[in-house]
């Protein structure tokens, strides 16, 4: 699901940024969907390095993992052209001049730490809301996009301020940009959508 979000926020951003509508205008995309196991993370790495070969095999120039959990597991050497979903979102939260951010996402990535490798403070919902969080990440997983999911994660953002203290946000995760995006709501402080931004470096870096 993950893969197959990024893939298709990819097009989307082909044609809102580059007003792409015909075949020749979108890039060759390699897509690989693997069976990974879970809990095994010499495994998984072995197979990361499987998957990064075949992708370079077939030619890729530019190469991402859509999963963030799984760049808490991404093999010492990384292949050229590697594009690091949780930097690019970094990057592009101290563009939008974002000190302390609030870090919405599965508790995987909030217990390895991920978005810690900056000079931005990270700071992370309190037990209920992460309860809310993982509630929507469930549904969505399991194929339900509902409006009440985005009424959840809205209210959750307009009181970040006050609450945690923070000037921005980032989704670090892949379901909730699909509830996130489900009804337009005012935002009041800069929120980053880390798969938006993965697909826009992925495009810059691919012409």
């Amino acid at each position: 699901m993950a893969s197959a979000f990024l893939y298709s926020e990819i097009l989307r951003t082909c044609q809102n940024l580059y007003k792409a509508t015909d075949y020749h205008e979108f890039p060759e995309i390699v897509l690989i969907s693997y069976p990974f196991t879970r809990g095994q993370k010499e495994k998984i790495q072995q197979d990361l390095i499987l998957c990064f070969q075949r992708i370079e095999q077939c030619g890729a120039e530019v190469i991402c993992v859509a999963s963030h959990s799984f760049h808490g597991l991404l093999p010492k050497q990384l292949p050229k052209g590697f594009v690091h979903l949780v930097d690019e979102g970094l990057l592009e939260a101290a563009r939008q001049k974002i000190t302390k951010a609030l870090i919405l996402s599965a508790p995987l990535t909030i217990h390895m730490k991920l978005y810690e490798r900056s000079n931005i403070e990270c700071i992370y919902p309190d037990d209920a809301d992460q309860q809310i969080i993982n509630e929507i990440i469930r549904e969505i997983a399991g194929g339900r996009i509902e409006e009440n999911q985005s009424e959840r994660i809205s209210c959750m953002i307009q009181n970040a301020t006050i609450k945690y203290s923070c000037n921005g946000i980032i989704i670090a995760c892949t379901e909730l940009p699909l509830a996130y995006a489900k009804k337009a709501f005012v935002q009041t402080i800069p929120i980053i959508n880390t798969t938006h931004v993965l697909a826009k470096q992925i495009l810059l870096l691919a012409q």
